[in-house]
């Protein structure tokens, strides 16, 4: 299917070398992961040195790589002295004694200098082609064969006395009757001398090859051949053959994109490389060879082309059926294709499991299609994407919408449409032509990838739908999910792209409410792109309109994105913020305010975010406090009470401060027991870090002592007062993340280290894998400070 296609010797002329061979004079370098093969193959050799027949053989599905180790261990070979015979067999083209005279035809191009040698190679040839020995006109034909099998056994005996030989044979599972019983010969009787045999072949169909079976047995049995199975490639090592194929280093992204789409099949990675680069789609970009952006996947010529030639032979039934199945996905079932044909009015026959998998069976012999018995009779899986959108390709325009039109049909045959599915579903509506439909399950889809925490899901569903959504709320509802999907992954040029055609949307629609909307959208956007000003800018200006039109909900969402601008950072990660760096009252004003209007129109979310935050907004004007006490020289007498022993909480409890912590605890008490009420356990987390913050903040400044940080797991039992039992477990890889991510902040790196790790089992055990992610990423952020 993949491999590259040889061109055979026919009945009358000999080429005075094989395809393979005359590769071998192209290709010259190592191969790209393969060293436990090269390992082998090095072993073997020297095997056969030492006077014995040894034999490797390499099996695995077509464009595995097979060619191209005949190809490294010919020059191996050559380097240990050994006379090179390489050849491969034909697919289509048979004959008697095909593959042997292709063989003895290679020998005749050796440089061999015994005459007695050169003139038996020579009669083995005449006797290939079918010319007759002067006096052996009247012996039996099996009696000719035999005869004809011990001139070419003792041809080659003479020629490896002289020479070690390697005789190297691709595509064995094509060669012909009699030179699979040449080669048997061969083999039992010329066991004792330095040959070297190195056999490529495909075991689907070696399988229906009988006599290269008994071939193999017959070694294996004599304990001559070592039989390796060939494995499709890492991403590791398609990165590795990508870069000797394009002469550089390669993105690790683009690397991992193209691994993808060959699958780890070393032949489509080289096609693809070369058809990539030869549309100028992948370039050297300060010396790192990037995949374009706008790179679609491509059928690389050589790969259509082969794969047209393994189905140009199957029947017209298998093909059709074949193509079908295309449609259906790279994995279906014979039940689903089944009633795929009957949507389609084919005859009840026709439809049957048992009709089918006849009909599939000449794929399944040419490797495009591979049964899976082990996940449930009658599922068949492509052997590669290539050849499912091959087959796909083979149906006319009309047939192919119709096939999607009747998945669409199959899909929303029980009612409502699983969720799972909504996705395969706008596909489907998409290709069949029913934009409606196809918008609908877009929309539906983009929602609950979204609600899946899946942006990159959402994007690729939002770019399929957006060519079918015609109507202008279609469009707000896909460019919505878009914005969401890019805030997730903090995309913020993007966004502002996007958004401008959601205003223009909301314009055209006259909706005043969106319209604000997408305005603050395009704040958060400013805010993330690092750009506070003209965030705070586009904030206030909707907190003006949403006020003078009365719309409250809008007044509260623009409140709260000024107070994240204002404070420069987002709702729940700030804990200490430096007065002189944001606009403390401004935030506090905004989030004032906030709290109020969330108050109002009972927004428990919203009115815990912002007591929060004020919480946050009295710290900062704490600590401000603070530095200026220490500027000011006034913090001396306190350090003199501390070195006395005075206790902290009492000193604490006397400074003018202490109004101010208290209004920030009593900020976030509030704030824990709205988010404990609505069920948002980050929201409780954050607050109690934050909190811990305001107990101990002074205390690790004054004293410099690390150990206070691990008064924050005290606070964890008025955590655990507000869960249920059953949450226990996530309360507690939460104040264990939070005592690591406090850690990190105030520059701990053994406790963060603990700590990180302590939540990252916990977080694996309860299954948030969320959480686990944002531990083990904390650790790394960790180690990597620490230079390991």
């Amino acid at each position: 299917m993949y491999d590259s296609p040889g061109v055979s010797t026919d009945s009358f002329t000999m080429p005075p070398l094989s395809p393979l061979a005359l590769q071998m004079r192209r290709v010259t370098g190592s191969v790209v992961g393969r060293p436990a093969e090269l390992a082998a193959a090095e072993q073997e050799l020297a095997v056969a040195r030492t006077g014995q027949l040894a034999a490797l053989t390499f099996e695995g599905e077509p464009g595995i790589g097979k060619t191209r180790l005949l190809v490294a261990i010919s020059e191996l070979a050559a380097a240990e002295g050994f006379l090179q015979v390489a050849v491969t067999a034909d697919e289509e083209i048979r004959g008697p004694f095909l593959l042997a005279r292709a063989i003895f035809s290679c020998i005749n191009g050796l440089p061999i200098d015994d005459v007695t040698v050169q003139e038996e190679i020579n009669e083995v040839a005449e006797a290939l082609a079918g010319r007759q020995e002067p006096g052996l006109e009247r012996l039996a034909l099996d009696q000719k064969l035999l005869r004809v099998l011990d001139m070419a056994a003792m041809a080659i005996r003479n020629l490896a006395a002289r020479q070690p030989l390697a005789l190297l044979i691709d595509d064995l599972q094509w060669a012909d009757i009699d030179s699979l019983r040449l080669l048997r010969y061969m083999i039992r009787s010329a066991s004792d001398l330095p040959i070297f045999l190195a056999l490529a072949v495909r075991p689907e169909e070696m399988a229906l090859v009988t006599e290269a079976e008994t071939l193999l047995a017959d070694m294996g049995r004599m304990g001559m051949v070592r039989r390796l199975k060939l494995q499709r490639f890492s991403q590791m090592e398609t990165a590795e053959l990508l870069s000797q194929a394009l002469g550089g280093a390669v993105n690790k992204s683009s690397a991992a994109a193209m691994h993808v789409q060959a699958e780890g099949v070393p032949f489509i990675i080289e096609e693809l490389a070369r058809t990539y680069r030869g549309a100028g789609m992948v370039q050297e970009i300060d010396g790192v060879w990037t995949l374009a952006k706008n790179a679609e996947r491509l059928v690389p010529s050589a790969v259509r082309t082969l794969i047209e030639r393994r189905a140009a032979r199957l029947p017209d039934a298998t093909k059709s059926a074949l193509a079908e199945a295309a449609i259906l996905g790279r994995t279906f079932s014979l039940k689903d294709l089944g009633a795929l044909k009957e949507r389609l009015g084919d005859d009840e026959e026709c439809c049957s499991p048992t009709q089918l998998a006849e009909e599939l069976a000449p794929a399944v012999k040419a490797g495009l299609l591979i049964e899976l018995p082990e996940a449930s009779p009658g599922d068949y899986r492509f052997g590669h994407d290539q050849v499912k959108d091959f087959a796909s390709d083979t149906l006319t325009a009309p047939r192919r919408r119709a096939i999607h039109s009747a998945i669409v049909d199959m899909l929303t045959a029980g009612g409502e449409p699983d969720p799972a599915s909504l996705s395969l579903l706008a596909a489907h509506a998409l290709a069949a032509g029913e934009t409606e439909k196809a918008a609908s399950f877009s929309v539906d889809a983009a929602k609950a990838a979204l609600s899946a925490h899946a942006p990159e899901e959402v994007l690729r569903i939002v770019v399929q739908a957006l060519a079918a959504a015609s109507t202008p709320l279609d469009r707000v509802a896909l460019l919505s999910a878009q914005d969401e999907a890019l805030e997730m992954l903090r995309r913020s040029t993007e966004r502002l792209e996007g958004l401008a055609e959601l205003a223009a949307l909301a314009l055209a629609l006259r909706d005043p409410h969106l319209e604000l909307e997408i305005m603050l959208r395009r704040a958060a956007a400013f805010r993330m792109s690092d750009d506070p000003d003209r965030a705070v800018q586009v904030s206030r200006e909707v907190r003006r309109l949403a006020k003078e039109r009365g719309d409250g909900r809008a007044e509260l969402a623009a409140c709260l994105e000024l107070g994240q601008a204002l404070l420069r950072a987002p709702l729940g990660e700030s804990f200490s913020p430096t007065a002189s760096e944001v606009d403390l009252e401004g935030a506090g004003e905004a989030y004032e305010r906030a709290r109020e209007l969330a108050e109002e129109l009972g927004d428990l979310p919203a009115l815990a975010a912002a007591t929060r935050e004020l919480g946050v907004v009295e710290v900062g004007r704490l600590r401000e406090s603070f530095v200026e006490t220490v500027r000011l020289k006034e913090h001396m007498p306190i350090m003199h009470r501390i070195a006395q022993g005075e206790p902290m909480d009492p000193i604490l409890a006397s400074l003018a401060i202490a109004p101010v912590r208290a209004k920030a605890e009593a900020y976030y008490e509030r704030a824990i027991e709205l988010f404990d009420k609505i069920g948002d356990r980050r929201g409780v987390m954050s607050s109690i870090i934050a909190l811990a913050y305001v107990n101990f903040g002074i205390d690790i400044h004054f004293l410099g002592s690390a150990k206070r940080i691990e008064e924050i797991r005290r606070l964890a039992s008025r955590m655990k007062s507000l869960t249920r039992q059953s949450e226990m477990g996530m309360a507690e890889a939460q104040m264990l993340y939070g005592a690591h991510v406090f850690a990190r902040d105030k520059v701990v790196p053994d406790l963060a280290l603990s700590r990180g790790e302590e939540a990252y089992q916990q977080a694996r055990i309860i299954g948030d894998r969320s959480l686990e992610f944002a531990t083990a990423g904390g650790v790394a952020l960790v180690d990597l400070e620490l230079g390991e």
